[in-house]
């Protein structure tokens, strides 16, 4: 847990001894009013702020401490050369619709901010590769809820510009790695919906 979780979680764990009416405890409450928000805007994280988040995503769970996750962090113009990547990848494909090659070209000024997270399994017997990529997809949900408890909104994206060619070549991805999400993050322009989700839908007690 990086620090400035511990404070914020310390600060709220405080007050709630102080008012002993409210047995929330913060963190879970955090969990569970997260949701994805699809529109955001600036401000971002600052780059204290980006490191804090980047820190949380590596205490991930991960079978065998094989550390599969790399991280890149693409801000400021940064977003608009991955944008001509983008627009490129549009054009390659023979999909030569000039709306289609422009909303490529702004996918990455959807945001602020993004990190694109990527999984390079290693060869490794005990722990297969699936567990590797769930290994990365758990520090993506760790970097969310640090976004969360910030303050700010994310949204993980990928589709199809997670499997093309000059994407993995921009960010050195090997043959056998691959792009777990384009993590984009800012401010929400709006609150977003939060679904009413019933337990009972998807959770049973097992017995033999």
């Amino acid at each position: 847990m990086c620090k400035l979780h511990i404070v914020f979680v310390v600060t709220l764990l405080t007050q709630s001894v102080e008012n002993k009416e409210s047995p929330l405890n913060p963190v879970i409450e955090l969990v569970k009013n997260r949701v994805s928000c699809p529109k955001l805007i600036q401000p971002g994280p600052n780059e204290a702020e980006i490191e804090q988040i980047l820190a949380c995503a590596l205490r991930a769970p991960d079978h065998g401490r094989i550390r599969p996750w790399r991280f890149h962090v693409v801000a400021g113009d940064a977003r608009e050369s991955l944008g001509q990547v983008f627009a490129d990848v549009a054009q390659e494909s023979g999909d030569c619709i000039e709306a289609k090659i422009e909303k490529c070209r702004n996918m990455p000024l959807r945001s602020p901010l993004m990190v694109v997270a990527v999984c390079e399994p290693q060869q490794n017997n005990k722990v297969p590769e699936i567990e590797q990529i769930l290994a990365v997809g758990a520090a993506v949900q760790n970097m969310q809820i640090a976004i969360s408890s910030l303050g700010y909104g994310s949204v993980w994206r990928t589709g199809e510009m997670a499997d093309a060619k000059l994407v993995r070549e921009a960010f050195d991805v090997s043959e056998q790695g691959r792009i777990v999400a384009f993590l984009y993050i800012g401010s929400a322009e709006k609150a977003p919906n939060k679904p009413e989700l019933e337990l009972s839908d998807y959770v049973s007690h097992w017995k033999p």
